[in-house]
């Protein structure tokens, strides 16, 4: 079972999960209907801070893993974030405990959670202090703290996968690379094309969502518990690069313009900085979707 199966990583998720063989995949989310070309074998209506729409979902497949993706991020009121990021991983993890305490469980986490980081501390590891500034990296290290309480208290088997900036196809404006691309796509058709960019040179490690949906499955077979785990590529790159990647697959040229207005909180950018290695991986990765479709 898959929460906020119409979320952004619904078809790696799903295409990992077929490619393990005869696996019968459900969805819950709050859409009325199963996302279109998904093939869900079972789709569960409902709202993740509803506890007895959960339980009852979770105690019909009764499935064997439970992957919760279901959360949100970027510019809702801090009071959503901590119903839906918090409450929701309580509801699931209750209903685990309740209906299929057997089932492996993994929360979907955020390199957030380690909060501002500085250069000198970095690679940042599993064993990083977290301390997570703004509503989101909190909600998101508050529901970690409750997995890791449910794998100890009640022995669950809870894992936590805390993935650095992700990207590939659909990727939401709510994440680095997405807000990026709708500004090339806005500059693509405007009469003078150039695209706005803040921090030029800030560093992050990003992750292909097909890789991050691969390491989810290998976690949920893993029978590991009460564990968390960095889903990284181990290199940085930096914003320019990005921004230089998107705009070459772009048919009409596009110039770049730095708009200070754009440039983050110095602490924010540093938070998913990683190790200073070649950036190559990252061309590939961008190159494979069509963004300007």
């Amino acid at each position: 079972m898959i929460t906020g199966v119409g979320g952004f990583l619904r078809r790696a998720s799903r295409a990992r999960l077929r490619d393990r063989g005869n696996i019968e995949v459900a969805g819950f989310d709050r859409a009325t209907a199963a996302p279109a070309q998904l093939c869900l074998d079972r789709y569960y209506h409902g709202d993740i801070v509803d506890a007895a729409a959960v339980e009852s979902a979770v105690r019909a497949f009764a499935p064997d893993w439970l992957f919760h993706l279901a959360g949100v991020s970027g510019t809702v009121p801090a009071a959503t974030m901590y119903m839906v990021n918090v409450i929701g991983a309580v509801n699931l993890l209750e209903a685990v405990r309740r209906s299929v305490p057997g089932c492996g469980v993994l929360l979907a986490g955020s390199f957030a959670e380690y909060g501002p980081v500085s250069a000198s501390a970095l690679p940042v590891t599993e064993e990083t202090p977290c301390r997570p500034a703004g509503a989101y990296g909190v909600t998101k290290y508050a529901a970690t703290l409750t997995g890791m309480d449910y794998a100890k208290r009640y022995g669950l088997k809870v894992v936590v996968a805390r993935p650095s900036n992700i990207i590939g196809p659909g990727v939401p404006e709510s994440l680095v690379v997405g807000a990026m691309l709708a500004r090339a796509k806005k500059a693509f058709s405007s009469l003078k094309p150039v695209m706005k960019v803040g921090d030029f040179e800030s560093e992050r490690d990003f992750v292909d969502a097909s890789d991050v949906a691969e390491a989810y499955v290998r976690l949920a077979q893993s029978n590991l518990s009460g564990e968390v785990f960095n889903i990284c590529s181990g290199r940085s790159c930096s914003i320019r690069r990005v921004a230089e990647v998107l705009i070459s697959n772009s048919s009409r040229s596009i110039a770049l313009e730095f708009d200070p207005d754009l440039v983050p909180p110095r602490s924010s950018a540093r938070s998913t900085e990683a190790m200073k290695r070649p950036p190559g991986h990252l061309d590939s990765t961008l190159r494979r979707h069509s963004i300007f479709r």
